[in-house]
């Protein structure tokens, strides 16, 4: 699904570690872009500057980060040249991440409730506090009786949901997962899926998912950009990289996937599946 009018677009971006003989060039001339609605991912193994260039979006990557050139627009703003104000007042906002580590980004001794609460807090005024925990309890499919729990009392797939409803507090245009199910087994991986999913297909919410695993990548994005050693290798849309691809390093990756089923015919679609179901 390609967007004349993308809500996030990446060009030539260019960041750089250390000097001299010292030089890293974690992210070395990317370009990429995630329409309105859609789910984008960025794949590739530790390393490659996915991660890297997610935090750039809105200038979290660490201090030591030299933005040596490219543009990053994100709803017509250009990003880099924002104030650290400016930039303040879009993160959580307008662009919420989540992590792979949600018991790292929750505190041990608040509830979780008391938590999404200042969420709501920091991006919505005049709103009802109690009904929008529960509602976003809710969206994500978590009982309203969390509310009172610690985090040292869920479940890591419970965190996970908890991130994610925090993250929706404040209503953002995109969300940026970073390799969110990575910690879970694979029942809850799935949830965690289905979730996003359901979320970008109800809120009309784009996402841009950060991970190395493709079998996620099947699952949920429309668009798939490969990265290696700071650079995209390859992209397009997830059929087609995933079944016909081109660069020597994405049919490493894809050699790696354990497969269940044989590679679909070239007339397969999503649609003639559910018919013969």
């Amino acid at each position: 699904m390609m967007d004349s009018n993308p809500i996030l677009k990446v060009s030539n971006l260019n960041i750089h570690f250390g000097s001299g003989d010292d030089l890293v060039k974690a992210v070395d001339g990317i370009s990429f872009t995630v329409g309105r609605g859609e789910t984008v991912a960025l794949v590739g193994e530790s390393g490659s500057g996915k991660s890297i260039s997610s935090l750039a979006l809105t200038k979290l990557a660490p201090r030591a980060a030299k933005y040596v050139a490219g543009e990053i627009h994100f709803n017509g703003q250009e990003m880099l040249s924002l104030s650290d104000r400016e930039l303040r007042q879009i993160r959580g906002s307008q662009i919420s991440y989540i992590f792979q580590e949600p018991m790292s980004s929750l505190n041990p001794v608040f509830t979780v409730g008391w938590q999404i609460k200042e969420a709501i807090g920091l991006h919505q005024k005049g709103v009802d506090r109690k009904s929008e925990i529960i509602r976003l309890l809710d969206v994500v499919h978590l009982p309203q009786r969390l509310a009172t729990a610690y985090p040292h009392e869920m479940s890591g797939g419970q965190l996970q949901r908890c991130m994610i409803a925090m993250a929706l507090a404040c209503s953002p245009d995109l969300l940026v997962a970073d390799e969110p199910t990575t910690a879970l087994d694979v029942t809850v991986q799935r949830e965690i899926l289905n979730l996003l999913a359901e979320l970008s297909e109800k809120v009309d919410l784009s996402i841009l998912m950060i991970t190395h695993n493709f079998g996620i990548v099947s699952d949920l994005a429309d668009r798939v950009y490969v990265m290696q050693k700071g650079r995209i290798v390859e992209e397009g849309t997830t059929h087609k990289v995933l079944y016909e691809p081109q660069h020597e390093y994405t049919k490493q990756l894809m050699a790696a996937v354990p497969r269940l089923h044989p590679k679909p015919p070239a007339s397969f679609t999503i649609e003639n599946a559910k018919e013969g179901e």
